[in-house]
């Protein structure tokens, strides 16, 4: 408690003890001339005080007046919070020690009238930290410094961000700070301020604006606005560390810790370099403080991005950006945002943890690439010089995790971190010679070209040969594309090489390698597992559904190839057709065959005239107006792509088509869609398959990209969505609607009214249908589950209260309910109300669980799923309790009552009444009640609970003489032998009598310890009138099997007096309090709706005991240690009076 230099000026006897000394003081008000003075000038006083009443009370001389545990861990956390406040805010106060007017001043040069900045016209881009951003036009005089008058005047283009609330206390003084520390950094990857203004109680920022936006707009699973290479992706990453490590120590003497790093925050200029925003966390801090350590206890940042230990103790390094950089460079690498769903159902930290176990328990992240990076890096080299080498993502993915740490002492500095990006990003511009594949490799894989493994491999002057070649010690299925040597076959080679290595994409044929020795020309692909489009046109295989979804496929390559609408080049593939689409073993649709292909500007296609137009038997391809004008532009693709796309519709009997099968195609599709019918030209296996609206959908795309005028020809993209649209239909009906039940039109027209679901599609109507739907005048709700079994609710206003003038009951409105009303009861601890109702919608022969749904009026807030709340009731003449209810959406709680098995959907269930709920744990205020719910029980889960039973009776008894269903009880049969004493695949077991175990001072008034004739254990204690006991010992290690997980199983009998001890008993383990989890056991077997997963039952053993596990753990791998063990019982109702305890035992699980 203090530190002390020398004990004889002090006022205490000579034979005193620190603890007489400092009672002494503390009684005396005098602390202060015992502790260090160096110490004391350091300590919040209030901090002080709550720190040393804690103390002093420990030191009472009556044992029963000392504060218990839990009461001193939360003195102590509250007088180190109280210290953590204080010397955080002396740190602020040092580092914003200068005066908001000379701060005002010194920052003159920045400021720029609020005239200037109103009169702008302003773009909204999206909302910052504190404010909204907008972009906006001035003029280069208004900012100082740009206002030479022999420099012409320009406009230039800035980012306003208007500061709308600032949720800091430091008010015009953060403000400044905040211009302070953007004015000192002066950086290319941190994104420069132009200017200020200030006028009260408007804050306005001036940025430069960074064209391409947000790293986040290019990261998640919806579209995005491009997809970015591996290449961008390192130098995104190495610019975005060069400017974490340039504001950890700016000019050497200061540093920023940004506190806020993640993608939305990473801007992109033009040129894709990484510009690191939005300083409204940040802090400034001098280096040559000996405290590298900020404690704070105002925690700022988001959440998924949080340092851990910043988070949960306080503690700001620069380390903690180092932490949320490394989530960033995992965004980077799975193309996934931080919170995504996707992760946060698993782990509510979001993609880090995700990563740390998947990098932990196989040493790679290949699995969670993004799917866009798989193409390029699935160890085969199916990309060049842009997708992702092993050894660079490997190195990338190592130094990722470092910086994922959870301790900030292990993760790695900003210059290392720089130093393995640009190793990364080397290996990765190196990996293009990598594809290089020798010619003897080659002729090995064909079998020497053996012309047993020639294939066709789209068209033009090849020679294709399927083999297997070695790559990365694994044998690969490949095309080996030979090609024949003159001049035109050398620039198609070179031209498909050129594309191939420049665009890559999934449904762009995967290059595997290529070999330019001496005189030959060969490209290796992947094999194409299901062969061309062309050869399956016919097949039954080929569904509907499967050829919308490889129209997508091809229509999505297309419009990659011209650019997606943003890109500033494109591809014109001049050579579409069915023959040059492959199919792989997903059925995805690749595009080949690029030799006849031409790269050229957006806007300037017009690039290449034919020598002469020649009659082929390929000139169907060809749209009418090349013949005219000799050129070809991405229309032409696109009409191209119709011909392909009425090949996947229509037989038209014939496999090469002339000019005039073109035409008749032409007239074929025109007509059909004009006159609404398809006749007997679609393909045969299909005919049946067509959805109508599908079938319009389809015919309208695919008639407007065979229009005459290129201009009047949609765009890739748009076919796209049009040919989604026709997906969307037939999937509506092949897959919805079959979902939906078979008498789903006549239950919706039992809805209030029916008309308002007319037009949802099938999907909608699916999804209605999960959720709940409202019938019979609302009063009941009806939905289905994923096995297509039956839901059904049935509203609380239609059961009977026969207390409903005491109550004085009431139908009213409430949130998140299901029905418009709910019945409001005033006294949960006395209900008394009837269910008495008809069911019209069950499945017959499903499991039925019947739950009660309720919320209390008063409801206390818990982060458990489970509240104890010993609901009575009754069924028929029995009286019974449901003690847990479970926590749902909206706060609703529902309890089990019963579980039954319905032999027809409607039944008459009239069988229960609720009497109350416990008045001590739930209150004697209102509560809410739903209604009823009937719910399908899948089996597997009811299978799980029945494994804490060894014998199930089944069916017990009937509830009503008809047969209409019947309960399910379970209960254990005493006879049973369930345990052994012998030893368990070779582990120890180990044995504590209930005097080793029990026997300790504050346990001893709980129990009469008593020997029993009849036992082999000398002493036992029956339990007292007590609600409570606890479990204290310790276990020596060298009595259990080392790395051995065990369960303790608590051994008992209850007396021939005891009548009790059927709720649940909790029990805590008092070694580990920071766990919120709780254990739930019984003594005597509970009913199964008593069961909720987490409980211990009972199980009788050879030796005519019972036994209950109240703990497991892991032994260790410590030999010389003992391992503590300290458990309190805590029995919900009544006492456990009358409980036997003869002993632990120990026996590995």
């Amino acid at each position: 408690m203090t530190t002390m230099e020398n004990f004889e000026y002090l006022r205490v006897p000579k034979d005193g003890l620190l603890a007489e000394m400092a009672k002494y003081h503390y009684e005396n008000k005098t602390l202060d001339d015992i502790i260090h003075p160096s110490l004391r000038k350091q300590m919040n006083t209030q901090s002080l005080n709550i720190f040393s009443e804690a103390a002093y009370g420990c030191l009472n001389e009556r044992r029963t007046q000392r504060p218990d545990l839990d009461r001193i861990i939360f003195a102590l956390n509250k007088a180190l919070e109280l210290q953590l406040q204080h010397e955080n805010s002396m740190l602020l106060k040092e580092g914003t020690s200068t005066k908001y007017s000379k701060k005002r001043k010194d920052l003159e040069h920045l400021e720029i009238g609020l005239d200037a900045i109103d009169s702008a016209e302003k773009v909204f881009v999206g909302k910052g930290g504190y404010g909204l951003v907008y972009k906006a036009e001035l003029d280069s005089s208004v900012i100082k410094g740009n206002n030479d008058a022999e420099m012409p005047r320009k406009s230039i283009t800035v980012a306003i961000k208007e500061i709308i609330n600032r949720e800091d206390t430091q008010g015009e003084e953060g403000f400044f700070a905040e211009i302070e520390i953007l004015n000192r950094c002066k950086h290319p990857n941190i994104v420069s301020l132009l200017g200020f203004s200030y006028k009260h109680p408007r804050m306005v920022l001036l940025y430069e604006y960074v064209s391409r936006g947000s790293l986040e707009d290019y990261l998640g699973r919806e579209a995005k606005i491009t997809n970015l290479t591996w290449v961008q992706r390192l130098k995104i990453c190495i610019g975005i560390a060069r400017g974490l490590e340039y504001i950890h120590s700016i000019d050497n003497k200061h540093k920023i810790i940004h506190r806020d790093i993640k993608s939305a925050n990473i801007l992109l200029a033009e040129n894709w370099e990484a510009k690191i925003a939005d300083f409204g966390f940040s802090i400034f801090h001098t280096i040559n403080n000996q405290q590298s350590t900020i404690n704070t206890t105002k925690i700022a940042g988001t959440y998924v991005y949080l340092d851990p230990e910043y988070q949960s103790l306080g503690r700001l390094k620069k380390e903690s950006d180092v932490y949320s950089f490394g989530v960033v460079l995992f965004e980077i690498l799975t193309g996934s945002l931080a919170y995504d769903l996707v992760y946060t159902n698993k782990n509510e930290r979001g993609l880090a943890p995700i990563v740390r176990q998947v990098f932990e328990s196989k040493g790679t992240l290949k699995e969670m690439l993004d799917p866009n990076l798989k193409e390029e890096s699935d160890g085969k080299g199916l990309t060049l010089s842009k997708g992702p080498d092993k050894d660079s993502l490997h190195v990338f993915s190592t130094i990722g995790y470092q910086c994922l740490s959870v301790e900030q002492r292990q993760r790695p500095k900003m210059k290392e971190i720089i130093s393995e990006l640009e190793k990364a990003l080397k290996l990765q511009e190196s990996h293009k010679d990598s594809l290089r594949i020798s010619f003897e490799d080659i002729k090995r894989a064909t079998l020497d070209f053996n012309e047993n493994n020639k294939i066709v491999f789209g068209t033009g002057h090849t020679l294709a040969l399927k083999g297997e070649i070695l790559l990365d010690d694994e044998l690969t299925p490949i095309v080996a594309w030979r090609v024949a040597m003159f001049e035109e076959a050398e620039q198609q080679f070179l031209s498909e090489l050129e594309i191939l290595l420049e665009y890559q994409h999934k449904n762009i044929i995967s290059l595997v390698g290529y070999c330019d020795e001496n005189d030959e020309r060969i490209c290796v692909f992947e094999l194409p597992s299901n062969g061309y489009l062309k050869e399956h046109l016919g097949n039954a295989s080929l569904t509907w559904t499967k050829r919308l979804n490889i129209a997508i496929d091809i229509a999505t390559g297309l419009d990659f190839l011209h650019g997606g609408g943003s890109a500033q080049i494109c591809v014109i593939h001049r050579s579409l057709r069915s023959e040059n689409i492959v199919l792989d073993c997903d059925w995805r649709a690749k595009i080949i065959n690029f030799g006849e292909s031409k790269i050229t500007p957006i806007g300037n296609e017009i690039d290449y005239e034919a020598d002469s137009f020649e009659e082929t038997p390929l000139c169907g391809y060809i749209e009418p107006e090349y013949r005219l004008c000799g050129y070809l532009t991405r229309e032409s693709d696109v009409f191209t792509l119709g011909i392909v796309l009425s090949e996947m519709l229509f037989d038209i009997k014939s496999h090469v088509f002339f000019v005039d099968d073109s035409l008749k195609l032409i007239k074929l599709v025109k007509h059909c869609y004009e006159e609404g019918k398809v006749g007997e030209s679609v393909w045969e296996v299909i005919k049946d398959q067509i959805m109508p609206k599908s079938m319009s959908a389809y015919l309208k795309i695919v008639y407007q990209c065979l229009k005459d005028k290129r201009e009047e020809r949609p765009t890739a993209g748009e076919v796209i969505s049009q040919l989604k649209q026709a997906l969307k239909y037939q999937e509506d009906y092949e897959i919805w609607e079959r979902k939906l039940p078979r008498d789903y039109k006549e239950i919706i027209g039992m809805s209030s009214p029916p008309e308002k679901y007319s037009n949802l599609s099938n999907k909608d109507l699916y999804e209605m249908f999960s959720k709940g739907i409202l019938l019979h005048k609302d009063k009941v709700c009806l939905s289905i589950n994923n096995n297509e079994e039956r839901n059904e609710m049935v509203s609380a206003t239609m059961f009977s209260f026969e207390n409903n003038i005491l109550h004085n009951n009431k139908r009213i409105s409430i949130r998140n309910s299901r029905f418009p009303r709910v019945v409001k009861m005033l006294d949960s601890s006395n209900l008394r109300m009837q269910i008495k109702i008809k069911t019209q919608f069950l499945t017959p022969n499903a499991i039925y669980g019947v739950y009660l749904v309720f919320k209390l009026y008063d409801q206390r807030k818990s982060s458990s799923q489970a509240m104890y709340v010993n609901l009575k009731y009754k069924m028929g003449s029995e009286n019974l309790e449901a003690y847990f209810a479970t926590r749902g959406e909206g706060e609703w709680m529902t309890i089990e009552l019963c579980r039954f098995v319905p032999h027809k959907k409607d039944i008459d269930f009239e069988v229960l009444q609720i009497e109350s709920l416990s008045r001590y744990y739930c209150g004697s205020g209102a509560i809410y009640i739903d209604g009823i719910y009937f719910r399908a029980i899948d089996d597997a889960i009811l299978k799980e609970k029945l494994q804490a039973y060894d014998k199930v009776r089944g069916i017990e008894k009937f509830l009503k003489s008809n047969t209409d269903y019947v309960e399910i009880t379970h209960e254990l049969e005493d006879e049973e032998k369930l345990a052994t004493l012998s030893k368990a695949n070779g582990k120890k077991c180990h044995m504590l009598s209930a005097k080793m175990a029990l026997y300790e001072s504050s346990n001893m008034k709980y129990f009469n310890w008593k020997s029993l004739p009849d036992s082999r254990y000398l002493e036992v204690a029956e339990l007292l009138s007590h609600q409570i006991f606890w479990i204290k010992c310790k276990i020596g290690a060298q009595d259990l099997s080392p790395d051995t997980d065990y369960a303790c199983h608590l051994l008992f009998k209850l007396s021939q007096d005891c009548h009790g001890l059927h709720c649940p008993v909790k029990v805590r383990d008092i070694l580990h309090r920071r766990s919120k989890d709780c254990k739930f056991l019984y003594f005597r077997s509970p009913r199964l709706v008593n069961l909720h997963g987490n409980e211990s039952v009972p199980k009788k053993r050879e030796d005519g005991l019972m036994e209950v596990i109240v703990w497991s753990f892991n032994s260790g791998n410590k030999q010389s240690d003992d391992l503590p063990m300290s458990l309190k019982l805590r029995c919900y109702e009544g006492n456990m009076s009358g409980l036997i305890l003869y002993g632990i035992e120990f026996r590995s699980i």
